[in-house]
């Protein structure tokens, strides 16, 4: 029966182009704030992100061109990132920033277009458009990071307190600071507001408001755009 249950998921996963995806975002968003700030946690984290890269090469897999240029993107960030823990200097953390960044949103463009292109709404779309928000978020947060390396100190992160299993040993020579970038960039998006997290330049402050515009104007369209286009198909099929 396992077996059976097992395989089914395999095929439904297999057949859908975000439920991969959104699986690699899900556990991401959820495990991220429990490692430490050591060597093996910003790996495990640096795992998890490739995870999510590769839900998104699953789901641009079946355009020829674009997974040819999406793998020739997560080629070259995959080695600009394994040269941070060989390298690890503020210059090669800039550069695997930039690189993860540029993969990133180009998935998230593909996810977005095949969202809101015309055909019916099934679940998988839905799934998409799921992603497409936490995509959004995501590579919001790769920017905070790259700014905050260009300019440290855009950010006032207050005292954030480590996990209780977090190792003593002190932050490891890397991207420490990715995961409250990550929550400032979800909680800008969703405009909760907790000002915990402050952006103090004027760069990180206009980048805050207009990520938080994205984000009303994204529920606002994209939600739109998926109701036309089910009363559509409804109305085509009658």
């Amino acid at each position: 029966m396992a077996w059976r249950l097992t395989f089914h998921a395999l095929q439904r996963v297999r057949r859908s182009r975000y439920l991969l995806l959104l699986g690699a975002l899900s556990i991401l968003l959820v495990a991220y704030p429990f490692w430490g700030r050591d060597v093996i946690g910003l790996a495990t984290f640096d795992l998890m992100l490739w995870g999510v890269l590769l839900g998104g090469l699953w789901a641009v897999h079946r355009n020829g061109r674009l997974i040819r240029v999406a793998a020739g993107f997560a080629l070259t960030a995959f080695a600009a990132n394994v040269l941070t823990y060989l390298f690890p200097s503020r210059e090669a953390l800039l550069v695997s920033c930039l690189f993860d960044l540029l993969l990133l949103a180009f998935m998230t463009a593909i996810v977005l277009s095949h969202v809101v292109e015309e055909g019916r709404v099934d679940a998988d779309r839905i799934f998409g458009a799921v992603c497409g928000y936490l995509l959004i978020g995501l590579t919001w947060a790769l920017i905070y990071g790259a700014l905050d390396l260009v300019h440290p100190g855009s950010f006032d992160l207050g005292e954030i307190p480590e996990p209780a299993n977090a190792p003593s040993s002190g932050p490891a020579p890397h991207f420490a600071d990715m995961d409250p970038m990550l929550y400032y960039s979800l909680v800008t998006l969703s405009t909760l507001g907790y000002g915990d997290i402050v952006a103090v330049t004027r760069a990180a402050r206009s980048l805050s408001a207009l990520e938080a515009i994205v984000g009303q104007l994204y529920i606002a369209v994209v939600v739109a755009r998926l109701i036309g286009l089910e009363l559509l198909s409804k109305r085509n099929s009658s």
